[in-house]
């Protein structure tokens, strides 16, 4: 059995993480007061004490405009908590995959982000997200018994998301707006957990051939999407299979028009290409990806009432 610690246990991820996990996954699943990444130092401890096959860093601080109000807790969560880490998993030799993000990047080209490109980001939880890399790395290069990561417009059928963000407005309001200047690949939890469990599952051959000389992936369901038109998606999904109840109206509008404590990139879809050859697998296009995520949405409404 691989003895695997899943931070973020309770999160949109990690229920995916748990609900998909291989047989030969002896799974440990701490909650936050068992593992607080508030308290680097506490999780480096505890870490020596369990000594794990693998660490999946699906935790973070994930409110985009909070963190701009609260840097100090951002960074340790974000950056500080993986640091540490790293560094006890170097004298345990076990391995990291450190979830990251699409927000690692301004968003000012027009074509796909690849993966050795310069981190350039623009808020708080970017650039926290951006250092917490930066930290693995640091620690970690030599042994490359790590993966980075990163990820973009993540929903699952559980917890807080763009997705249950959008039925929620659209259950108490008539009219809702949505932003349609910002670009992204939405992906659900389902896709991002296959990769994950994938990544563990090849890391012998992986590590056997050499393939591991730049450890940092993207994963992104196929296509893009604005965020508008993915409202629109979810609204038409969510109507046909009975998540939405009645006809309601989305309403474009600019970034410029919908203000916020931080700032968002404008274009952040990410390069894949090196995961899918790295895993020899096929992404889905999103909206398959979405379809498939709201069934199960709906399937855990009507068990919960």
């Amino acid at each position: 059995m691989i003895k695997v610690l899943l931070t973020g246990a309770s999160g949109q991820l990690g229920y995916s993480l748990i609900k998909t996990k291989p047989a030969n996954i002896n799974l440990i699943t701490p909650d936050r007061d068992e593992l607080d990444l508030r308290k680097p130092k506490d999780c480096f401890n505890k870490i020596l004490n369990i000594k794990p096959d693998w660490i999946l860093n699906c935790a973070a601080y994930t409110s985009v405009d909070l963190a701009e109000l609260n840097p100090e807790i951002c960074f340790k969560i974000n950056r500080d908590a993986p640091k540490y880490f790293a560094k006890a998993l170097k004298i345990t030799g076990g391995n990291l995959i450190q979830i990251s993000t699409d927000y690692v990047f301004n968003g000012s080209q027009n074509y796909p982000y690849l993966t050795n490109q310069i981190k350039t980001p623009i808020n708080i939880y970017g650039q926290s997200k951006a250092e917490g890399e930066n930290e693995i790395q640091k620690e970690m290069n030599n042994l490359k018994n790590y993966y980075i990561l990163r990820t973009s417009w993540l929903m699952g059928e559980k917890g807080k998301n763009f997705a249950s963000n959008i039925i929620n407005l659209l259950s108490k309001k008539e009219k809702i707006e949505v932003v349609s200047d910002q670009f992204g690949s939405p992906t659900t939890t389902t896709s991002l957990s296959k990769v994950i469990w994938e990544l563990i599952s090849k890391d012998t051959v992986i590590k056997k051939y050499n393939l591991n000389k730049f450890p940092i992936y993207h994963w992104s369901d196929q296509g893009s999407s604005s965020w508008y038109e993915l409202a629109l998606e979810i609204y038409s999904i969510g109507l046909k299979i009975g998540l939405i109840e009645k006809n309601k109206i989305i309403n474009p509008i600019k970034s410029s028009e919908y203000k916020t404590d931080a700032k968002r990139p404008f274009f952040s879809i990410l390069d894949c290409n090196s995961t899918q050859k790295l895993l020899n697998i096929e992404r889905v296009p999103w909206k398959k990806s979405l379809h498939q995520m709201l069934l199960e949405k709906l399937k855990e409404k009507n068990l919960n009432n």
